[in-house]
């Protein structure tokens, strides 16, 4: 099989996490990102890449342009999307015109991007996607990686193709890769599970795993999830378990309903499986960057309304982080009391 290139859009945390293990595992690699100072960094001394415990830093040189550079792309095989969801719409005319006749397309970002990507990109290229690790990027041209690289990735028919094998194969041995032939019910599996952690710790200012072990805060989370689910299996899909906990459960006890005290036990135990995580939205919020609440609670909350299906909860953490972004509203433990007088 001929060597892809791969181009990777977006090289933060995620995306220099892939894109630095492709080319140690020697793939041909391109990075494009809107950070000057972090393509510069790369350019003029490699990519380096700390962890996951023990690899320690490793440096990996690779080809990286600035977003403004886009026409100098050489023809894209595997494009790998890891920028922020919001610029999708932005990326998207800018990167079609450098994609080869038969390029795959990957989305490693949050929420659910694949219908967008096919309509901007040709539903022909899309393959469905799940990232299953966290990164961060800690300065130009460096990026840590909490846990080794993992990728769930399926077609978005539920089929199983060659394409599969040869994304992972391009993607190289540093990055696991797994198949799924119901990918939309992972994708949604991990919304939930985003739905249930990040919007809800960036209103209440704390950590990921607060949303499991803090009473308040797990009922405000699993009501997050169990709309989440309510409004992904309206859609059509079949939600893979949440952290090991079927979806049915969070459907049901995090309303309230049958097995809510065993719901609640059992997502208070996986509370060390995230450590000392806070998570994504509230690291950009504590930076004043721009959230993506749209692909989160405000995509279950538009999504909901679309099918009739209510979703207070999610409208709530929404409307909280909106006003945190403007400055109307501070993050911390004394949006809690306003949340459970959601919930009722």
């Amino acid at each position: 099989m001929a060597s892809m290139h791969v181009v990777v859009a977006g090289a933060g945390g995620i995306g220099g996490s892939i894109a630095g293990e492709a080319a140690l595992g020697g793939g041909e690699v391109s990075v494009i990102d809107a950070w000057a100072d972090h393509v510069e960094a790369i350019r003029a001394d490699g990519l380096r890449l700390a962890g996951p415990s023990p690899a320690g830093e490793r440096t990996v040189r690779l080809t990286a342009w600035h977003i403004d550079e886009w026409r100098r792309l050489a023809s894209i095989d595997l494009l790998v999307i890891a920028a922020k969801a919001f610029d999708n719409r932005r990326l998207a005319p800018l990167l079609v015109p450098r994609l080869a006749d038969a390029a795959t397309v990957v989305s490693a970002q949050n929420g659910v991007n694949e219908p967008l990507l096919a309509e901007l990109l040709g539903p022909e290229r899309v393959i469905g996607a799940v990232v299953l690790f966290p990164a961060e990027t800690v300065g130009p041209g460096r990026v840590r990686i909490d846990q080794p690289p993992t990728l769930q990735i399926g077609e978005l028919d539920g089929t199983r193709t060659d394409r599969l094998d040869q994304v992972s194969s391009a993607l190289g041995p540093g990055i696991h890769v797994a198949m799924s032939d119901n990918i939309w019910g992972a994708i949604w599996s991990k919304l939930v599970m985003s739905c249930m952690s990040n919007p809800v710790n960036a209103v209440l200012g704390g950590r990921a795993r607060d949303c499991r072990e803090q009473p308040g805060p797990r009922r405000v989370s699993l009501a997050c999830g169990s709309e989440a689910v309510a409004v992904g299996e309206a859609s059509g899909h079949t939600i893979e378990p949440v952290s090991g906990i079927e979806a049915q459960r969070i459907l049901i006890g995090g309303a309230g309903g049958p097995g809510a005290a065993e719901l609640a036990a059992d997502w208070e135990a996986t509370a060390a499986e995230v450590g000392e995580v806070k998570g994504s939205l509230p690291t950009d919020i504590e930076r004043g960057r721009k959230t993506e609440i749209d692909s989160f609670s405000g995509f279950v909350s538009q999504e909901g309304m679309r099918l009739g299906i209510p979703t207070p909860a999610n409208d709530a953490v929404y409307r909280m982080v909106v006003e945190i972004e403007s400055g109307a509203r501070a993050p911390g433990s004394q949006n809690l009391e306003e949340l459970l007088r959601v919930l009722g």
